[in-house]
């Protein structure tokens, strides 16, 4: 197993999708929005594991304002978002509550959550908990229709979802304040998150839409309506730029198309967005049945990652070293392998960065040795 792709799988990036490979891929399925956790609904109850650090929740308190995040240790963006929601916690706690929610996967075990929360200390001054079970990650996260980390439900004294998104939005402060201020207008938000409703059963229609162009075999028309799917949403659709990214990187004759649609999305949608620039990087640095993958795009696209992150976001370093290493540059691959070690949240992290950079150097002794 290469490298890049044992770093995939141990960070967490297996989750944004396979390798690609010459076999035409599968367009994501198509989800309807029906039955979502709506704004001014009643806030599901927590089902946590283990409560890492902080008092435990029952339920939520009449008269109280709560923030419930969800987050993990392996999520550059989460991490760099604990100070701001710190300082929050400390603004406003006489009137909320903060809550990171960290569920269970292969790299986020209750061991690595617990090594990092202590390794963060009055850092991260707020609430944390454990779900091993994944129930409040069904009943929030995907009652909701959301899937990106970090992501933040914020409830009103009453116990009723107010807002809903990534907590480095500005709208996420505003309505805390307006909350603990009892000056927030729910009726006007339950109409504008009815009108995203409705937005995103119009995505629906044109996703099922895609997947009859596809099984008719009308590859051009479901390519055009997955360009109609990422418009309506960049960042909620991003699965549908890498399902047509992979879609065109699937055999050698479309490759270049690939590679001009991820040059369009770095310079539009995808342009701030650090963890899309790295998937892509991988996709093309890990391809199969290419002879010669643009590297030099795959390069281009893990230095702007790393950038983006002001250099600070160990999973970023790691994966520019992976395409340094893809393309031969063994000295460059293996000194930010090192930046990435140092970087890394926890202990089990850097362990496996390190195993990793032990890889790296046995395959620049290799080619020197050839």
């Amino acid at each position: 197993m290469p490298a890049w792709t044992r770093f995939l799988i141990a960070c967490g990036f297996i989750a944004l999708g396979p390798a690609v490979a010459p076999a035409q891929p599968g367009a994501p399925e198509a989800v309807s929005p029906a039955g979502m956790l709506a704004i001014g609904d009643q806030a599901p109850e927590l089902h946590v594991t283990r409560w890492v650090k902080g008092d435990p929740i029952a339920e939520f308190a009449q008269g109280r304002v709560y923030a419930v995040e969800f987050w993990a240790t392996w999520c550059g963006p989460c991490v760099a978002g604990i100070p701001h929601l710190t300082e929050l916690q400390n603004r406003f706690r006489e009137q909320a509550d903060f809550i990171g929610v960290t569920r269970a996967d292969e790299s986020n075990t209750l061991e690595v959550v617990s090594e990092f929360v202590a390794s963060q200390g009055e850092a991260m001054d707020y609430r944390v908990a454990f779900d091993s079970t994944s129930r409040t990650w069904s009943e929030y996260m995907e009652a909701a229709g959301r899937g990106g980390i970090p992501c933040a439900f914020l409830v009103d004294k009453q116990g009723r979802i107010a807002w809903v998104g990534h907590p480095a939005e500005e709208g996420f402060e505003r309505t805390l304040g307006l909350l603990v201020a009892d000056k927030f207008d729910l009726e006007a938000a339950r109409r504008a998150d009815a009108e995203r409703v409705a937005g995103a059963e119009r995505v629906a229609r044109t996703q099922r839409e895609l997947h009859e162009a596809w099984a008719a075999g009308d590859r051009p028309r479901a390519l055009a309506l997955a360009d109609e799917i990422v418009a309506s949403n960049p960042e909620g659709m991003s699965q549908w730029a890498w399902w047509k990214f992979e879609t065109l990187l699937s055999d050698a004759e479309s490759a270049p198309s690939a590679y001009a649609y991820v040059r369009e999305l770095r310079d539009g949608p995808y342009k701030d967005d650090a963890e899309m620039l790295l998937r892509f990087a991988f996709g093309i640095a890990d391809s199969l049945g290419i002879e010669s993958p643009d590297l030099d795009l795959a390069l281009g696209l893990a230095e702007r990652a790393v950038e983006l992150t002001g250099e600070q976001d160990s999973r970023m370093l790691a994966g520019l070293a992976m395409v340094h290493m893809r393309r031969k540059e063994f000295d460059k691959g293996i000194a930010a392998q090192q930046r990435a070690i140092d970087l890394a949240p926890s202990p089990a992290m850097k362990q496996h960065l390190g195993n990793e950079l032990e890889f790296f150097r046995l395959e620049k002794e290799f080619a020197q040795d050839r």
